[in-house]
Parts: C-alpha cells; structure tokens; sequence
C-alpha cells in the first residue's frame, strides 16, 4: 500500500503541473495578438502521464473514479463543500485535502 506521504506528495506534483498549464494557457491567451501562432495549450509543452498517474492510483485503492472526481471536478479539494460526499446514511465525509482524501480511501479499502 502507498504511504499517505507519497499519496499526498504525488497528488501534490500533478496539482503543480496542473497549476504551470492553466497560468501558461492564460499568460498566452493574454498575448495573442503577440503570438503567431495557434499556441494555447501548454500541456502540449510537457510530458505529463497525469490520466495514467490517477488511473493507477484509483486501481490502487479499488476506488472507482473518487480521485479522478477529487482532481478534475473539485479541482485538488478547493472547491470541496461539506456534503458533497456523504455516507450512505448522510454522515459527511471530509475531503477536503489529500490528507483527508487518503484517510477516507485507506478505510474504505479494507
């Protein structure tokens, strides 16, 4: 099983990298009457495995697509709200971090 520190350290590159390519695609959006070319797209200038990286994560915890929905749609838990996860009997679960994030996938992979 994969520390909580390597979890959360692993989650934490993908979110720099995610963070370089959103700041580098609004930095050329900002100078397209400067660029000659059709260039808005700085994934295209690295070399990221970031779907296969969350895919064996997700398969590392036989959890579904729960990392993936952390990522993408709550944006690494900053767009986290108290309900947005819940037990089946209501209880919140929090997920705000990737520490959080963790500890709910460690318990529910027993």
């Amino acid at each position: 099983m994969i520390t909580k520190m390597h979890f959360v350290d692993i989650i934490n590159k993908l979110k720099e990298v995610n963070d370089f390519v959103n700041e580098t695609n609004d930095r050329a959006r900002k100078l397209s009457d400067a660029v000659m070319s059709d260039f808005f797209n700085a994934q295209s200038l690295s070399i990221s495995h970031e779907n296969i990286v969350v895919e064996l994560l997700e398969d590392m915890f036989n959890a579904g697509d729960i990392i993936s929905w952390w990522i993408y749609d709550l944006e690494y838990g900053t767009k986290y709200k108290d309900g947005c996860i819940t037990e089946e009997d209501g209880t919140i679960i929090d997920v705000s971090t990737a520490e959080k994030l963790y500890d709910y996938l460690k318990e529910n992979n027993k």
